[in-house]
């Protein structure tokens, strides 16, 4: 385990579409001795996949729309937000059990968008929200071919409804500087994607 870390106890106080870990733990403190036993409570979420596929030939990328009730309630708190429930994202999903992070990655993108990618790019891994749950996103960037990939897709058997679109790069950016792309995990992909794009603009 960890020199660190000192767990009391665990149990698990929901299972299901969002499991949900409670953990009794004391770690060390910056000044050498032992916190006080905290009791907190995490979302197991575990490894997820964000993939951005972009179109090199055309210069698009390649977003997904759909609904998200998350998104619903964050806006209702806000009257300036469109209350729709409809967020634009990268295309993302669970890791399966037994299944790598790159098979992962392009399952994804076949059930969502109806794409395969010739090359598919790390772009890093990232804990979006430590603090709450134990969430870590890993970022590719995947080359497609996005000509006649819009429609609707994702799969009925998990009630998913996704709108596909392929866009001008240069749109992207704008509704990126707009704040029409509010998820996190979409807005990094799409930063470390521009700079590997930028760069290779510059040697070109």
């Amino acid at each position: 385990m960890s020199d660190t870390v000192k767990i009391h106890k665990r149990e698990w106080l929901r299972k299901g579409f969002l499991p949900v870990l409670r953990t009794l733990y004391s770690h060390l403190q910056f000044d050498g001795a032992w916190s006080k036993e905290l009791d907190r409570e995490i979302v197991h979420r575990g490894n997820i996949v964000t993939v951005l596929p972009y179109d090199s030939v055309a210069d698009k990328y390649v977003l997904i729309k759909q609904f998200r009730i998350g998104a619903y309630w964050a806006r209702a708190k806000n009257e300036n937000k469109s209350n729709d429930g409809l967020i634009w994202e990268a295309v993302s999903g669970y890791v399966d059990a037994g299944e790598s992070i790159e098979e992962a990655a392009k399952r994804e993108m076949m059930e969502e968008s109806g794409l395969t990618c010739s090359d598919l790019k790390s772009l890093g891994s990232v804990l979006t929200s430590p603090g709450m749950c134990d969430e870590r996103v890993h970022l590719f960037l995947a080359s497609v071919d996005s000509q006649n990939c819009e429609g609707i897709f994702g799969l009925e058997s998990e009630s998913e409804n996704i709108q596909v679109h392929a866009l001008e790069r240069k749109t992207v950016q704008q509704m990126i500087l707009d704040g029409r792309i509010e998820k996190a995990s979409a807005l990094l992909a799409l930063h470390r994607a521009e700079e590997i794009l930028s760069t290779r603009s510059k040697i070109n």
